[in-house]
C-alpha cells in the first residue's frame, strides 16, 4: 500500500470520527426529565441562583415571594447562626442514581438518590475526597418534572426549597 493511500485512509477515519463526535454531542444535549432533575439538584445544593431557570412557572411566577431568593436567604441565615459563612452550606453531589417514571407525556416522577459532600471550594472537595475527610450525606428525593414551553421543569415541592 502506498504512502498516499495510507494518508487517504487516515484522513477518512479522522473525518468520520469528527462527524460521529458531533452527532454524539448533539444527542447528549437532548433534555430529559432526568437531566433536568440532576441539573436542578446540583444547583440547589450548590446554592446557585440559576436553579430558578429550572423551576416551573407555577413556582417562579408567585407575586408573594421569590422561592429561590427566600431559600438562599434562609440558608445564609442558618449558616450565620452556626457561625459560618453562607458558602459553608454549599454541597456537591456524587454517585447520582436516577429512576424515572413517566406519569404521562408531559409529567414525570424522577427518584434521585445520591450522596452530598461539603464543597466550600474545589480544593477542599479534592482534598476531602483523596483523604476521605468530611461527612457524606445521603439524598433521596422524588422530583416532579413537567413539560413547559417545550422544555422540562421541576415542579411541586423539591427538597426543602419552599419550606417556611
Amino acid at each position: 500500500m502506498g504512502s498516499g493511500s495510507k494518508m487517504m485512509v487516515l484522513a477518512t477515519v479522522i473525518i468520520v470520527a469528527f462527524i460521529l463526535q458531533i452527532v454524539l454531542i448533539g444527542a447528549d444535549r437532548h433534555e430529559t426529565p432526568g437531566t433536568v432533575a440532576v441539573a436542578f439538584s446540583k444547583a440547589y445544593f450548590n446554592l446557585d441562583v440559576d436553579m430558578a431557570a429550572l423551576l416551573c412557572s407555577e413556582m417562579t411566577e408567585s407575586e408573594d415571594a421569590d422561592v429561590v431568593d427566600d431559600y438562599l436567604t434562609r440558608v445564609a441565615a442558618e449558616a450565620r447562626a452556626e457561625g459560618f459563612d453562607p458558602s459553608w452550606k454549599k454541597m456537591v453531589l456524587a454517585h447520582i442514581e436516577l429512576e424515572t417514571e413517566m406519569v404521562d407525556e408531559n409529567m414525570a416522577e424522577v427518584q434521585i438518590t445520591c450522596e452530598r459532600r461539603r464543597s466550600i471550594n474545589p480544593v477542599f472537595a479534592a482534598v476531602a475526597k483523596i483523604f476521605f475527610l468530611g461527612d457524606t450525606y445521603k439524598v433521596e428525593e422524588t422530583l416532579t418534572v413537567v413539560k413547559e414551553d417545550d422544555g422540562w421543569k421541576v415542579c411541586g415541592q423539591p427538597f426543602s426549597l419552599s419550606e417556611s
